[in-house]
């Protein structure tokens, strides 16, 4: 786990690299899509987490999601996104607000807004992504600090960096890139 302390602007984050937490849920469902690739690169096997804490504000700004990818020689991406229960077990090390109560698991409405985006990004806002099996199976949300848009914004910049990939980068350069996405 790296922790993102220079986000600017009371961002700030963690990131796990191919090394995720063991925060397994309950999964209820599970929601699928696939985006057929025009161009393809490579990218190897790898899993990613993000957790983001995108304000001290108390208003809907956390996110975590974790995702592993396998690649395929399929020509397209299979994502898919676990579903939780609403209220899962409690998160107890996490950086949402001290007020939040965060429970791990990604609920539907939460998974929505993650197939969507992914879907979303890889179409319109990247030029290329590897073919393979995309997965999000981590995950947790604030009783009142989670919203579809934290979970889209974390699910745009998990993608963006799975392209530059992130194993290495150093830290400074990792929290430049989250930075920039933030931006975007």
């Amino acid at each position: 786990m790296i922790a993102l302390d220079n986000l600017g602007q009371y961002r700030r984050g963690r990131i796990w690299i191919n090394d995720l937490p063991d925060n397994k849920y309950k999964v209820i469902d599970k929601l699928t899509t696939s985006v057929e690739l025009k161009q393809s690169i490579h990218i190897k096997p790898s899993s990613l987490a993000l957790e983001l804490l995108l304000s001290r504000r108390d208003m809907s700004n956390y996110a975590f999601l974790g995702v592993k990818f396998i690649p395929n020689k399929e020509k397209r991406v299979n994502i898919s996104v676990d579903v939780s229960l609403d209220e899962d077990e409690l998160l107890n090390d996490h950086i949402a607000m001290k007020s939040d109560n965060v429970f791990v698991g990604i609920p539907t409405e939460y998974a929505e807004a993650v197939l969507s985006t992914a879907k979303k990004v890889i179409e319109e806002e990247i030029s290329q992504f590897s073919s393979g099996d995309l997965e999000f199976y981590i995950g947790a949300h604030g009783e009142v600090g989670s919203s579809k848009l934290s979970f889209s914004k974390v699910t745009e910049i998990i993608i963006k960096l799975m392209i530059v990939e992130p194993d290495i980068k150093s830290v400074n350069q990792i929290e430049d890139l989250i930075s920039s996405y933030l931006q975007s």
